[in-house]
């Protein structure tokens, strides 16, 4: 129809009145455009005159051919309204769905919100609970550890805690009975000798030589158990600058080895001395290094019967253990002896502070029950290490370990 227009009219001038018939007749929106792309007819009256490309959605484009077959138009058929209204329809539906899925999800999400909240709040206010009856003194109470994988982990690090505080409190409450105990028997003794000077019931020369003797003796008991809390509060506070210079550990050993022989010698217990030759000098504070061995060599003396073997043995090695002390060389030392050993359920303890394994018979040999302590923090100042082995069997004793970096 169109070509026929165009062979007869030489000219698109009058084809809107076509234009609008076909529009009719269809149900659709047409639009016609030149050879040149320009909108020459349409239903949409301000799309006249426009270029077709710089409109989108047209609708499918069909070309019209001229007599020899060259392009000289273009129709552009737009959708149909009942297409349109079916479009309408299926956004409109589509739209419902979606705030009906909007509200579905938000509603879901509230419940939850609600779910997570809860199964949050809910250990944390048990937490909270926990943690005001561990401030009114109550060290036992613990948190169940449920909810999330977080809060699972915030209820096991808080009984941690709490089991940390009833540690330190039990710590606290022993070190006040031991302390008190320790200072209440010299004491006593420094009373009771006082009294007797006093009220005349040690007259004689003999007598009150004696009773000073004793109160010496237990003057620098009270001395002692002072000075050795004293360091271990220091040593574990990092208080206590080491004066660090290289030394030969052979001669250290010699020196602890010398201040225990009087003792060793009135229990008839032999000393010896297997530390290897040439061995390389080392940086640490030769002072305390010598501290430790003379309270390990002192507490082995004690519990090693008459005719026991006490050795000391020094030397370099590498093992597993060089890692843990981040070090590829570390000196080894031992104290062994042939003595009463620890038994197995001691060994985890010996080096807490006022620990003994027998509480009687570790005061009557005089122990204050700090060496071990003092042992341990003397050597974890160095950066070292320090371990027990025993099978806790009358003559099979102890090996006690020291691991210091070179």
């Amino acid at each position: 129809m169109l070509t026929g227009y165009y062979t007869a009219q030489g000219t698109w001038d009058g084809v809107q009145t076509d234009i609008d018939e076909a529009s009719s007749i269809i149900g659709a929106p047409v639009t016609f455009a030149n050879a040149d792309g320009r909108i020459v007819a349409a239903v949409q009256a301000d799309l006249i005159g426009r270029q077709a490309t710089e409109i989108p959605n047209l609708g499918q484009d069909f070309p019209v051919l001229g007599e020899k077959g060259t392009p000289i138009g273009t129709v552009y058929v737009g959708r149909t309204l009942a297409q349109q209204r079916a479009d309408e329809t299926f956004l409109a539906s589509v739209a419902r769905a979606l705030i009906a899925a909007g509200l579905l999800v938000a509603l879901i999400a509230m419940g939850l919100g609600a779910l997570l909240a809860r199964s949050i709040s809910r250990p944390l206010d048990e937490m909270s609970r926990a943690a005001v009856e561990i401030s009114s003194g109550n060290y036992a109470v613990r948190v169940s550890p449920r909810g999330g994988d977080e809060v699972t982990a915030l209820a096991q690090a808080f009984n941690q805690m709490a089991a940390g505080i009833h540690d330190i409190e039990q710590l606290r409450r022993d070190l006040l009975a031991n302390v008190s105990h320790d200072l209440r028997t010299p004491l006593t003794v420094i009373r009771g000798y006082l009294e007797g000077l006093r009220s005349g019931q040690i007259a004689d020369r003999r007598s009150a030589e004696m009773a000073f003797d004793a109160m010496h003796g237990e003057t620098a008991r009270l001395l002692r158990l002072v000075d050795d809390l004293n360091l271990v509060a220091a040593l574990e506070s990092d208080l206590l600058p080491l004066e660090r210079r290289a030394v030969n550990i052979e001669s250290v050993a010699e020196n602890a080895l010398s201040r225990v022989a009087p003792l060793a010698k009135t229990k008839n217990v032999t000393l010896s001395n297997l530390s290897a030759p040439d061995l390389p000098l080392i940086h640490v504070d030769p002072e305390r290094i010598e501290q430790t061995l003379f309270n390990l060599l002192e507490n082995a003396v004690r519990h090693t019967p008459a005719g026991g073997v006490i050795s000391i043995q020094s030397s370099v090695s590498i093992n597993q253990f060089a890692t843990k002390l981040n070090t590829d060389h570390y000196l080894l030392l031992t104290v062994k002896d042939t003595g009463e050993g620890v038994p197995q359920e001691h060994q985890p303890h010996i080096f807490e502070r006022f620990y003994r394994a027998d509480h009687a018979r570790s005061r009557q040999r005089g122990g204050s029950g700090l060496g071990l302590a003092i042992v341990q923090a003397i050597i974890r100042a160095h950066g070292g290490e320090i371990d027990v082995e025993s099978d806790g069997i009358l003559g099979k004793g102890s090996k006690f370990t020291i691991r210091l970096p070179l």
